[in-house]
């Protein structure tokens, strides 16, 4: 741990040496100057932790040089003490006006000194903290998580006394911690997914909205076997990242047990979390404004638009890699007759219900889409036309045979649907895929709807 540096302003050598003795005794390194322009080039070498500075000195008294060690020199959150022989309160109150943060008074009281010094370097190493806070905060103006990462894991280990450090982003949907920052080094740890439960120290902290501090992890109840290869000896602290009750993720420190999180390390961790809380509640909102715009309102599938975008791209990696692309476009048989028979509230029931069926038939790689209106649509990459034949027959099935319930009561639904693949002759472009895979779609309405047509399949 880098020694406390103090840097001692004295015009008389007996004073600055016996400073000297009696502060490095207590562990300080200590730097000696005799004048006011030794002190500015010994700053500009290395920036102090505390100054202590004499008054009267023959160059520069230490009212200007405390003024230009503030404002000229970036000490502007650096303790300077005034140590004189001046007792009158003017002189303290000058002292104090010109930048001063503290004014002893000669011959020194030995035991206030220290306690003085030991204050003014806690303040000290405070305001370094909200420095580095500062920039911490203005590091992660970023709603990427890549930057993100990259922020924290930078940034991080100066702000916080810890070995190892993990930051875990939460899903919110699917209740699990995604591995966001680290230093635990070794492979296979980016993009870690871990069940919330399989971690008890980071659900109960989540859980109840407490920081959880244990100055042995190992003996704690906290410590499993798969947690003990990814923890120290030593303290470890876990700490809830929210915003307005919100969960958003999980900072985990974790020391060697040569030292333990102090009062102010607490303090830090807190604006640490909330600086983290922030954006990442930014990267989340800004990722559902994202969602809302590619998705459908009623069927929650993905609307048109993001369709098309995701087909563009699919078709372009299925040209360069010679792949197989399949479109699938799909009809509610009769809608409008269902409309007017049963309202269109049950209409929106029945659309749902459909949406809700095709899903469960595909993989993660595939998509589906609300085309519009009444019309949905599927892409399936790396499959044939046989193969996806084969998924829309299960699906037409499904529909036909599971009758959706409305506040009508249930109702049985047909669809019909047209396939066309990319590597069909004439197909150039997206749209001659689109275009074919409609063709076919009529196709089967025209031969008497509830049906499954690939396009030029002689059907």
């Amino acid at each position: 741990m880098t020694r406390p540096n103090i840097l001692i302003v004295d015009d008389e050598e007996d004073i600055r040496l016996n400073l000297m003795a009696a502060l490095s005794a207590e562990g300080y390194d200590i730097r000696l100057a005799a004048t006011g322009a030794e002190a500015l080039d010994m700053v500009k070498e290395r920036r102090p932790d505390l100054v202590m500075l004499d008054v009267m000195m023959p160059d520069m008294d230490g009212y200007e040089l405390c003024k230009r060690m503030k404002e000229d020199y970036g000490l502007k959150n650096v303790g300077v003490v005034f140590a004189s022989a001046l007792r009158k309160t003017r002189d303290r109150v000058e002292g104090l006006d010109r930048g001063a943060d503290d004014y002893i008074t000669k011959p020194f009281n030995m035991p206030e000194l220290m306690a003085k010094i030991r204050a003014h370097l806690r303040m000290s190493e405070y305001k370094k903290q909200l420095e580095r806070l500062a920039e911490f905060a203005r590091s992660l103006n970023s709603i990427e998580l890549d930057r993100i990462s990259a922020a924290v894991s930078e940034t991080l280990p100066d702000l916080l006394p810890s070995d190892r450090f993990s930051l875990f982003m939460l899903d919110g949907q699917e209740n699990n911690l995604r591995l966001l920052a680290h230093n635990y080094g070794g492979e296979g740890m980016d993009n870690l997914l871990l069940p919330l439960e399989s971690s008890p120290i980071m659900a109960e902290a989540l859980k109840n909205g407490v920081e959880i501090l244990v100055e042995d992890f190992q003996a704690s109840p906290y410590s499993t076997r798969s947690k003990r290869a990814r923890y120290n000896d030593g303290y470890a602290f876990c700490a809830p990242v929210m915003m307005g009750g919100e969960a958003l993720g999980v900072l985990n420190l974790n020391g060697n047990g040569q030292g333990f999180f102090s009062r102010m390390d607490m303090n830090v961790a807190r604006l640490v979390t909330e600086t983290l809380a922030a954006t990442l509640l930014n990267h989340r909102r800004h990722m559902e404004i994202n969602r809302l715009a590619i998705t459908d309102g009623l069927t929650k599938l993905f609307n048109h638009r993001h369709f098309y975008e995701r087909l563009t791209q699919e078709f372009e990696r299925t040209r360069r890699f010679h792949q197989d692309l399949t479109c699938v476009m799909i009809d509610v048989d009769h809608f409008k007759k269902i409309n007017d028979t049963y309202g269109h509230l049950a209409g929106d029931v029945i659309l749902k219900h459909i949406a809700d069926k095709l899903a469960a038939h595909l993989r993660k790689i595939d998509l589906v889409a609300r085309y519009g209106g009444e019309e949905f649509s599927i892409l399936l990459p790396q499959t044939d036309t046989h193969a996806a034949e084969a998924v829309a027959e299960r699906i037409r099935q499904d529909v036909a045979s599971s009758p959706a319930e409305t506040g009508a009561g249930p109702v049985t639904v047909t669809i019909s649907i047209g396939i066309c693949s990319a590597n069909t002759p004439g197909v150039t472009k997206v749209d001659d895929l689109v275009r074919m895979a409609d063709e076919a779609l009529y196709q089967a309405k025209r031969a008497g709807r509830d049906k499954t047509l690939v396009y030029g399949a002689g059907n």
